[in-house]
């Protein structure tokens, strides 16, 4: 009988099994790879979506990325509308200074501008000023910012192109959520009207500061705008909210940054000072005051002119509760009110102290003399 007419050809030489069973091997390698990357990346994003705050997602990012792939150093420079300043981060001693509170245009400019600091931060660069570290930099989209990695030229380290495409998709969208919170979060605390915080928002900041105490002394204006309901009742409510939208500008222009402003209901409005004593919050009241009288408004062909009438309280400290400081100046207030309105009444520790429309001399603030005094 003959041969097997296929029996030789059927026998496959020994490199090639050899070849077969390494690209075998290989893809079991790259499947396994492909499998561990998707597993941590799951993780990873419920880890950094767990939190709202920029701050804590670049944290959390840092550590996670670091326990998968241990890096040199990780840093995270991001929109001023998430972060201030750079984060960075070298999770095998912790966090470092940030450098500098500017954003670059491009990557590129960004190494050259914190070249210096980062050699500072212990970077691993050569004498001649170049980096000798590697490097994975992903510019994230819709201006979100860049997050850099550095690994030690000597390491092995890496990210795969897959898995860096999809991390840089995973950090973004936990960004956009937290900037799309942080938006829904501001419209909840401002006045739609003026723009100006709400009373809300007014009173939990104002509760927290004089909490902390590190602002004291600090001063409160409460400010009504007098016969502001004959403005509605005579020109309209369309005429009111004009009336309310400039004052809210007026606040805005002649208040410091470091002020809080807020429009506490109808036409009353707060105005928190901190490290302010009452002499100088006087001094602001009254050109608020100035800053409306000058103001001129036109409805049905009329100039209207408007005024307030504002009280103050002041703390030196932080042993009573923001509630007592809102109700002293709420007195003041309602003093400066009952005694003819366009005026501003300061509530002193003893007694509330009204100081009538002042003359036009130059009398120093401790020259003037109450008209009246209320115990407490």
């Amino acid at each position: 009988m003959g041969a097997e007419p296929y029996a030789e050809s059927a026998a496959r030489p020994a490199f090639q099994q050899q070849d077969q069973d390494e690209w075998e091997v290989a893809d079991i390698a790259d499947l396994k790879q492909q499998l561990n990357e998707a597993v941590f990346l799951g993780r990873f994003m419920g880890a950094i979506s767990a939190t709202l705050d920029p701050g804590d997602i670049c944290a959390i990012a840092s550590r996670w990325l670091y326990d998968y792939v241990p890096y040199l150093r990780i840093v995270f420079a991001l929109s001023p509308k998430l972060l201030s300043q750079p984060l960075i981060y070298s999770p095998g001693v912790g966090k470092d200074k940030s450098i500098d509170p500017t954003l670059p245009a491009s990557e590129d400019q960004w190494v050259a501008e914190y070249f210096k600091g980062l050699a500072s931060l212990s970077m691993i660069c050569s004498a001649d000023g170049e980096i000798r570290c590697r490097r994975h930099a992903l510019q994230l989209p819709e201006e979100l910012g860049s997050l850099i990695i550095y690994f030690d030229e000597g390491s092995s380290a890496s990210f795969s192109a897959s898995f860096l495409t999809n991390l840089r998709e995973n950090f973004s969208h936990a960004l956009k959520n937290a900037l799309e919170h942080s938006k829904l979060k501001e419209l909840a605390m401002r006045d739609g009207l003026t723009g100006l915080f709400n009373r809300r928002a007014f009173d939990e900041m104002l509760d927290i500061e004089a909490r902390r105490g590190e602002l004291m002394p600090v001063s409160l204006l409460m400010i009504d705008l007098d016969d502001f309901k004959q403005i509605n009742d005579t020109y309209g409510h369309q005429a009111g909210d004009q009336v309310l939208a400039r004052f809210g500008k007026i606040l805005r222009d002649n208040c410091r940054g470091s002020d809080l402003v807020a429009r506490y209901g109808g036409e009353e409005f707060a105005v928190m000072l901190p490290t302010t004593t009452s002499s100088i919050a006087f001094m602001i009241a009254k050109r608020l005051r100035t800053k409306l009288s000058e103001t001129t408004f036109v409805f049905n062909d009329r100039l209207v002119r408007l005024t307030a009438s504002i009280g103050i309280a002041y703390a030196a400290d932080a042993a009573k509760p923001s509630s007592d400081l809102v109700r002293r100046a709420d007195q003041a207030l309602y003093r400066a009110k009952k005694s003819g309105k366009n005026r501003t009444c300061v509530y002193a520790a003893k007694s509330v102290e009204l100081v009538k429309k002042p003359a036009p001399t130059k009398l120093r603030y401790a020259q003037l003399q109450p008209e009246f005094q209320v115990r407490e």
